[in-house]
């Protein structure tokens, strides 16, 4: 079963991965970079090899969210992903559901400070950092590739 670490681009999922990882993949609760590989970002084109070839095509793989999933899923232990996908279904496909699904932690930042944090990060104006977060595109997905 999935537990997952959900939340906006540059909202502080990394930072909470970190905590989550030293707690739980640690005999000692301190961190070391190596715990982060323990919790895994979905989705990824990886998780699609086994279901289509058209890795760059939204439509073509939204219909295999939850049969990825399922095979994440096939040792029946409690793991921790990372997304930055919301939860949601779109057409007749849902991005999960509760046979996959342990719990959720939705990170959210302020997002006055979201802004300044894109705008260090891509070096770009506020306002600039503003519209590119306020762009229907990037909500919902990068326009030319899905991963």
């Amino acid at each position: 079963m999935i537990i997952w670490l959900a939340s906006y681009p540059k909202s502080g999922n990394t930072w909470v991965r970190s905590i989550v990882a030293a707690l739980m993949y640690s005999n000692d609760g301190i961190f070391n970079f190596n715990l982060l590989k323990k919790i895994k970002q979905f989705p990824t084109e990886n998780d699609f090899k086994k279901f289509t070839n058209d890795l760059s095509n939204f439509h073509e793989i939204k219909k295999y969210w939850e049969d990825a999933q399922d095979l994440i899923n096939l040792d029946n232990k409690i793991k921790f992903l990372k997304t930055h996908h919301i939860n949601c279904k779109i057409d007749q496909y849902n991005f999960t559901n509760r046979r996959n699904t342990l719990a959720s932690i939705y990170i959210v930042r302020d997002p006055r400070n979201l802004v300044s944090s894109i705008s260090n990060h891509y070096n770009k104006t506020l306002e600039d950092s503003k519209e590119f977060l306020l762009t229907p595109k990037f909500i919902g997905g990068h326009k030319k590739k899905v991963f």
